[in-house]
């Protein structure tokens, strides 16, 4: 059973490690590595933008475990999750998924959440559609064949 919090600025190192993890730069749309200087800059900055919400979890051990992140853009609203490289493969994803959109969409009631997956990416295929996430339609994202999905209440 994991538990979460929203994340603060003690979190900045944390995330920078989990936005580097080489897997996690090979299944986002803009795989070059971070700048330290740039993320601290970038991830103070949403911490404290209404329109991003950084859920941090941790497993019964209180090891933090990975993050979901959602984030009101202009058109819509669009969700990324990411699980610690330790921590991969014990089923967490689905728990995360579910838990930080149960809380956005409850906090948010008529908000759709957006997720933009890689057509390779078959483990977030599975993992979103399990949390709810439906009506995948093909899209380009950066010139990436990829697939978008809706969560709503």
């Amino acid at each position: 059973m994991l538990k979460f919090r929203i994340a603060t600025i003690d979190d900045v190192d944390l995330y920078f490690k989990w936005a580097n993890d080489p897997v996690v730069r090979s299944n986002s749309y803009h795989s070059e590595p971070i700048k330290y200087e740039d993320h601290v800059t970038w991830f103070s900055q949403k911490l404290n933008d209404p329109n991003f919400s950084f859920y941090v979890f941790f497993n019964e051990e209180g090891l933090a475990v990975g993050q979901v992140r959602i984030q009101k853009e202009e058109t819509e609203t669009v969700i990324g999750i990411s699980i610690d490289k330790d921590h991969r493969g014990k089923s967490l994803g689905l728990e995360m998924l579910e838990k930080a959109t149960d809380d956005f969409l409850s906090k948010n009631p008529n908000e759709v959440i957006y997720a933009y997956i890689k057509k390779e990416n078959i483990s977030s295929i599975k993992i979103f559609s399990k949390a709810g996430f439906q009506n995948p339609e093909e899209c380009d994202v950066s010139g990436i064949p990829s697939y978008r999905y809706i969560k709503t209440i």
